[in-house]
């Protein structure tokens, strides 16, 4: 068919078509869902876990399943898990959704000497409190916030590298990182959030970043959740 009569005839739907299409492309965002992985021992007993690999808990499983029910309706394009094997238990109730991807960039901090104390360790657990919101500490044998911190953004450049034409893609991640992915993705100061942000086991935040217009931020609120609202 000569193209120049095709759209001679089609001309008014071939410019709706078109200016549908042109719209959907300006409107295009990412949503990124952050989800902290389910409850392990260790957090169950206020350890310090950081890059301690434990895995989920008979809880942590239960909440992951819970998080598989709050997400059955959400349309998922990709996830991206921690390289620990929590995160990657708790993704894993998501498989056949999408495909699973593990990343490094992702992992937990590692708090060196810090790592497993907990409240009947209370000299250490003060000097870490004290120090772990410090930018270029290393928690003597650990890694620093401002290295974490470089982890995240580069784990976020490489999903939105990924993601250009937008869609909905889940991240499971920890306590450390995440408060970190949140304040590169809304723009924050990454020592603020870090020490402002304190996402639950079983917490969801999603976050809309439009190509125009400022990111927004959602918290989903379970059913036996109320009182949060």
């Amino acid at each position: 068919m000569n193209w120049l009569n095709f759209l001679g005839r089609k001309g008014p739907q071939m410019a709706a078509l078109l200016l549908a299409l042109a719209c959907t492309w300006a409107h295009a965002q990412l949503s990124v869902i952050v989800v902290r992985h389910g409850q392990t021992d260790w957090n169950r007993e206020g350890r310090i876990q950081g890059g301690t690999d434990n895995p989920l808990n008979a809880t942590g499983r239960e909440q992951a399943s819970n998080l598989a029910r709050l997400l059955s309706d959400t349309r998922i394009d990709a996830i991206y898990t921690s390289s620990h094997q929590r995160a990657r238990q708790t993704a894993a109730v998501l498989e056949g959704r999408a495909p699973i991807a593990a990343m490094d960039e992702l992992r937990e901090r590692f708090f060196g000497k810090f790592e497993g104390a907990n409240d009947k360790d209370a000299a250490i657990v003060a000097d870490w409190n004290k120090r772990r919101f410090t930018w270029d500490d290393n928690m003597e044998g650990g890694e620093t916030l401002a290295s974490q911190s470089q982890r995240a953004e580069a784990a976020l450049r490489q999903i939105r590298e990924r993601h250009k034409d937008g869609g909905t893609v889940v991240i499971v991640g920890h306590g450390g990182i995440n408060p970190l992915l949140v304040s590169h993705l809304l723009g924050l100061a990454p020592q603020e959030g870090a020490r402002a942000i304190n996402q639950g086991n079983d917490e969801i935040y999603r976050i809309e970043l439009p190509k125009a217009g400022p990111p927004q931020i959602w918290k989903l609120i379970a059913r036996d959740r109320l009182a949060e609202l």
